[in-house]
């Protein structure tokens, strides 16, 4: 891991670069330019998280700051107009970029932290698409009984 420790820059710059990739052209622009995090609170978080997973890859794995960086990522990935797969690609890149950067046995506990983290991710993922779907779930039945009162009020037979 020290190979990949040193390069930790070189592959988090990277690893950014083919995140904000997936979006598309002019938002992966702003994404990548705009370092305010007022005016851009998605690629700001993306930054922060990126740099938080790498260094526990790279480092103790604490599964707690894992765990608080993936939420903040998927988190948005979740609610963007991404395939599952595509949300969740950018924990994948990560072990392409170290491959660009650095080869030898380190890469085989790297590959299997990287594994783990896509799993944490996994989960997280459908955990907000759940809270999505139980949202718009708590939206429609209360749409209908708005209207079944409305309905009422008017008269109208149910």
């Amino acid at each position: 891991m020290e190979a990949l420790a040193r390069r930790r820059d070189a592959i988090l710059e990277r690893w950014f670069e083919r995140t904000v990739q997936s979006y598309p052209g002019e938002t992966s622009l702003f994404l990548r330019n705009d370092k305010d995090p007022f005016r851009n609170p998605v690629g700001h978080t993306l930054r922060e998280g990126l740099a938080i997973l790498l260094d526990e890859v790279l480092g103790k794995m604490e599964v707690s700051r894992i765990h608080a960086a993936l939420e903040a990522i998927v988190r948005l990935r979740a609610v963007e107009d991404f395939t599952p797969g595509q949300a969740l690609a950018f924990v994948f890149q990560l072990k392409r970029v170290a491959r660009q950067e650095a080869a030898g046995g380190e890469l085989e506990l790297f590959d299997s932290r990287v594994d783990e983290m896509a799993l944490l991710a996994f989960d997280l993922y459908m955990k907000c698409r759940e809270k999505l779907y139980e949202i718009k779930a708590d939206e429609a039945r209360r749409r209908v009984y708005l209207l079944e009162r409305a309905s009422l009020k008017r008269g109208d037979r149910p």
